[in-house]
């Protein structure tokens, strides 16, 4: 089942056939974002298409008629979409190519939402080149989703060509405002013969020499008839340029949305070069595009990694997981029920009460779960410490009995240390922010899917580790050499890593397989982080002889320091604008 956010969307979804994903415009990722993390939580493995043209494009589409409509003279109107098309262009006294790059705040939403999928669907490899470069410049570092290219089916309408009177050309731009097709318009100016741009309406370009018709005028079909080339003017999507290919015409299209990649002879132009249309349509009515073959069709939904030959799947590991408790009954029961929908099939739960009202009841209900009642309350530490010892698995994970883990965090961790031979892996996990509604009950009021999206060095594990527990498993033989957890700090999850990874290699499953959930009550509110991470750095990991090291530990704490009392220690990248309860 596919499901789409936005008007382009729900029409580009009816090309992909019988898939499992989430297809998207920017202006409604926000609604996305939340159905892909749904599907997260429900371990139901999806792709995510993200419909999004190159912004230098969509700003020269979207703003050309402006520029150029002042314009009376012919040849200025080309030196200034020369200039556009190179980003010099002077506007407000800037250069044009500042005008129109993507909000770093739009960008990282955009890098946060693509991370959610197990999969990306992409339409040609120029998009890839694309997504690689958004990556690249976002922060925290992260590896790009495995990506499947897939060509949409197009609607295109099927014409029985007829030899031409004389040259015909058709600027095809169903889906897109008439004005955006202003520089075509522009580079066509003297174009001699029938053009007919067939546009979604609206405002018409100035001095425009084409007939403009709509989708559905009875005239398109009599105007591809007569014409020798279509100019596909969509500078994301190659469908209509391949689906125009096979009908024998000359192709032109935009490099930028990779058509030449599925047909043959497409005359490739940059979407913005008014200037060079011309020449590209003088080749294109002469030499027909073929089309090739389409890339083959993926499965309906991308597929967990398989356990590698040299592992026996009937005799995998026994796996604990241990939870400290202190009366919250409903949270520990929803957390044993995450547990109970792990894919992977040997795990034990183990569950320590820390002097807290009973839950031996809450228990008994899971098979898999074991049950240590402390007669005390000796704190959060000091009970995940009692259930580490206790547990009987040869790899242990520990989970807050308020956190999440989804469906196939273990399977995922455990194929990644056994296929690469490490003690430890991690995955990425997801911020969940909460807030009580008038009848008690937690309401989500965002996301953040970025502090905790990253792995470590050791040196970066020196300053601060973005590394939840609950992310992650260790072999038990990784605490045995480097022991258990600091006790008495706040910043007990930070000070292991710096010991564990002074010795030991971090496996990273690069998907979201974890949930914090962040909450006033919280234990994470009640710290002076800076004080006690400061603590750490100087008492029991020094690095005098680090410098740079020093560095960055004193604008961390300075960092810290700095949040607002009371507030969540990282920010919110996502705000629910209608706050959704939490099951």
């Amino acid at each position: 089942m596919i499901v789409p956010f936005g008007l382009q969307a729900a029409r580009y979804a009816r090309g992909l056939g019988d898939l499992d994903a989430i297809v998207a415009e920017v202006d409604e990722i926000g609604a996305a974002y939340m159905e892909a993390v749904r599907w997260r939580t429900a371990g139901r493995p999806f792709y995510i298409m993200l419909l999004m043209d190159d912004p230098r494009i969509a700003f020269g589409y979207h703003h050309s008629e402006a520029i150029l409509a002042p314009i009376a003279d012919y040849d200025v109107r080309r030196l200034m979409s020369d200039q556009l098309a190179l980003g010099a262009l002077p506007v407000n006294g800037k250069r044009i190519d500042t005008l129109w790059s993507l909000d770093p705040v739009v960008e990282n939403i955009v890098l946060e939402f693509l991370s959610l999928a197990d999969s990306l669907l992409v339409r040609s490899y120029a998009e890839i080149e694309r997504i690689n470069d958004a990556f690249s410049r976002g922060f925290p570092r992260r590896t790009v989703p495995p990506i499947v290219r897939i060509l949409a089916e197009s609607t295109v309408p099927i014409i029985e060509r007829e030899r031409p009177e004389r040259p015909g050309v058709v600027v095809w731009a169903p889906h897109r405002r008439a004005l955006d097709t202003t520089l075509h318009m522009h580079g066509l100016a003297e174009f001699h013969g029938e053009l007919t741009c067939v546009s979604a309406g609206g405002p018409l370009p100035s001095r425009s020499p084409a007939t403009f018709l709509a989708p559905d005028d009875p005239g398109v079909a009599p105007a591809l008839a007569r014409a020798a080339a279509v100019v596909c003017i969509d500078p994301s999507d190659p469908s209509d340029a391949v689906a125009f290919a096979r009908q024998g015409y000359g192709i032109v299209a935009p490099l930028s949305c990779g058509a030449h990649e599925f047909a043959s002879d497409v005359l490739t132009l940059d979407a913005l070069n008014a200037r060079f249309l011309h020449t590209a349509v003088a080749v294109a009515m002469t030499r027909p595009a073929n089309a090739r073959s389409a890339p083959p069709r993926p499965p309906r939904a991308p597929q967990l990694p398989s356990w590698p030959a040299f592992i026996k799947t009937d005799a995998l590991p026994l796996v604990s997981i241990v939870t400290p408790t202190y009366n919250r009954p409903d949270d520990l029961r929803k957390m044993l029920l995450c547990l109970a929908a792990q894919t992977y099939p040997n795990i034990e739960a183990v569950v320590v009460n820390d002097g807290g009202s009973p839950v031996g009841e809450i228990v008994a209900a899971f098979p898999f779960a074991r049950l240590i009642d402390l007669t005390a309350n000796a704190g959060a530490l000091r009970a995940v410490e009692r259930g580490r010892h206790e547990a009987r698995g040869e790899y242990i994970g520990l989970l807050p009995d308020d956190d999440w883990l989804y469906p196939d965090h273990i399977e995922r961790l455990v194929n990644a240390m056994l296929r690469s031979g490490a003690k430890i892996a991690h995955g990425s996990g997801i911020l969940r922010y909460l807030d009580r509604d008038a009848a008690g009950d937690w309401q989500t009021i965002g996301f953040n899917n970025r502090t905790f999206a990253q792995t470590h060095s050791p040196s970066d594990a020196l300053v601060i580790s973005n590394i939840g527990n609950h992310q992650m498993l260790a072999h038990r033989s990784v605490y045995d050499a480097i022991g258990g957890f600091l006790l008495d700090t706040g910043v007990a999850d930070n000070e292991i890593h710096m010991r564990i990874s002074e010795h030991y290699f971090y496996a990273y499953a690069a998907h979201v397989t974890a949930e914090f959930r962040d909450h006033a009550s919280g234990e994470n509110r009640r710290h002076d982080f800076a004080a006690e991470l400061r603590a750490v750095y100087d008492n029991v990991h020094p690095v005098p002889d680090r410098i740079a090291i020093k560095r960055l530990r004193d604008a961390t704490v300075a960092n810290i320091a700095a949040r607002p009392a009371g507030q969540p220690p990282f920010p919110q990248t996502i705000r629910m604008a209608q706050p959704e309860k939490l099951l």
